[in-house]
């Protein structure tokens, strides 16, 4: 199909013009994983891989050479798997161990002063990509999915540009249908995508780029920005990084809805929960999907003691957190426990509830507005010990932004709230609007970003805070 013809040679192009050594990298767990699932479904004799049955207990029609063959046919089929299996467990540990070789060589070189004045490569998007092509050989093993036969659909699932930088994380069952399918470019597609598009953009550089400055200028001196101002620069974080993050995959989605390609969500009004709990059914669904399904569930999931359930809980924690770099470890770990322990802060109104789950997930998020864990956890200690909030309202319009650009943040913060408390009914109210109706849309949006956007020396549109994991 021509149009996954160009997706594909566009995909590598753009891939690439971020340097060859990131191709490379891609290229490695592409060929590794495809050439292995390969091998794996081939192995796989009987359907799911399983031996043969053989009632025993019929003596009367029991032929020593039938059971003698049936014997081998088992034998084989058993050693195929057992060889499938630790095909699959080398190929994985090795595309696992460059992204965790990767991950402990950038800490060591940012706070231990390893290999100072060595350039180390971090590919692009390999966060992302290694977990892909992870589920894709698990569930080719697992016999829930075929192993792709043509190479070049195989490198258009792993490297579809769209998604390659900030997600979300797809799976190759519900990519096959929407990449391969027969598409049309249809007028309703490209109004919704560009509206989805510009919705993303609004969040992105009228939301999260004027709270950026706020949070740049308070963490840029720990020693004078304490206190109130510490959480101030958190509860910030909490709309920045929802309003960059959610923006760009309101631009990955709408993009691909252009081409006829439908993305799930990886956002449900996280902020609207009333537990952690709750909050990573609601955030970052591609990644809390994935680790439940290839952490949590092989680990035991909840099918074991209540012990047992609760170390499952924050060993992948734990291993989020280490996804996103080493030093969110303790960040992992925590939501971890109040995963496991979040219940004895629950109360019966619902209201406080979201307010103490919005004030726990924001305090937490200090990890990634601080460098170091030390600082972060100074940070949070001073908020308990440094009672400066009259100095901080006096001063608020010396962070960076002035009266008319507070205004602007605070009426479009109001207008995201009311968006994701009443998401459902607007978008259906949008999807059933005439051409004129949606023509009129997409020019509100595009006039609000163009007027109202943050552009300029010190901040750059198209840098996305998750695309550094």
């Amino acid at each position: 199909m021509l149009i996954n013809i160009l997706l594909l040679i566009l995909s590598i192009g753009i891939y690439a013009s971020f340097g060859i050594s990131n191709l490379i990298y891609i290229l490695f767990s592409t060929v590794t994983t495809y050439v292995s699932a390969r091998i794996i479904a081939n192995k796989r004799v009987t359907k799911g891989g399983e031996p043969y049955n053989v009632n025993y207990t019929d003596k009367e029609n029991k032929n020593a050479e039938i059971i003698k063959e049936v014997k081998d046919e088992n034998s084989k089929n058993n050693q195929n798997k057992k060889n499938g299996k630790w095909i699959l467990i080398i190929t994985i540990a090795v595309n696992t161990c460059i992204l965790i070789a990767i991950k402990i060589l950038l800490y060591g070189q940012a706070k231990l002063n390893w290999l100072s004045g060595v350039q180390i490569i971090a590919p692009l998007g390999i966060s992302y990509y290694t977990l892909q092509v992870i589920s894709y050989i698990v569930d080719v093993y697992k016999g829930k999915i075929e192993a792709e036969k043509n190479f070049f659909k195989y490198v258009l699932y792993v490297m579809y540009f769209p998604y390659l930088f900030i997600g979300p994380i797809t799976r190759y069952e519900d990519m096959k249908n929407e990449l391969f399918k027969n598409k049309r470019i249809k007028p309703e597609n490209i109004y919704n995508g560009t509206i989805r598009i510009l919705w993303g953009l609004t969040k992105k550089i009228v939301i999260a780029g004027r709270v950026g400055i706020l949070i740049g200028t308070i963490a840029s001196d720990v020693s004078a920005y304490k206190g109130a101002y510490a959480l101030l620069a958190m509860l910030l974080y909490s709309v920045q990084l929802y309003a960059d993050f959610s923006g760009g995959i309101d631009i990955v989605i709408g993009g691909s809805k252009m081409l006829g390609i439908n993305l799930k969500e990886n956002f449900d009004s996280p902020y609207l929960s009333q537990s952690i709990k709750e909050f990573w059914r609601r955030w970052h669904i591609a990644l809390s999907s994935w680790l439940k399904d290839y952490i949590y569930i092989p680990l035991g999931g909840n099918r074991c003691g209540k012990i047992r359930n609760k170390i499952n809980i924050i060993i992948t924690f734990v291993i989020s957190g280490f996804w996103h770099g080493m030093n969110y470890l303790l960040w992992g770990l925590l939501h971890g426990l109040l995963v496991v322990y979040g219940k004895i802060l629950k109360t019966k109104w619902k209201p406080l509830n979201i307010i103490i789950t919005f004030l726990l997930v924001s305090i937490l998020w200090s990890f990634f507005i601080w460098p170091d864990t030390l600082t972060s956890l100074q940070m949070i200690g001073s908020i308990f010990t440094n009672f400066n909030y009259a100095q901080m309202f006096t001063n608020l319009l010396n962070l960076g932004l002035n009266l008319a650009n507070i205004i602007v943040l605070i009426i479009s913060v109001i207008v995201l709230i009311i968006f994701d408390i009443k998401k459902e009914k607007i978008i259906s109210k949008i999807k059933s609007y005439k051409l004129e109706g949606k023509l009129a849309i997409i020019g509100t949006l595009a006039i609000l970003v163009l007027v109202f956007g943050i552009y300029g020396i010190g901040f750059n549109v198209s840098e996305f805070i998750y695309s550094k994991f």
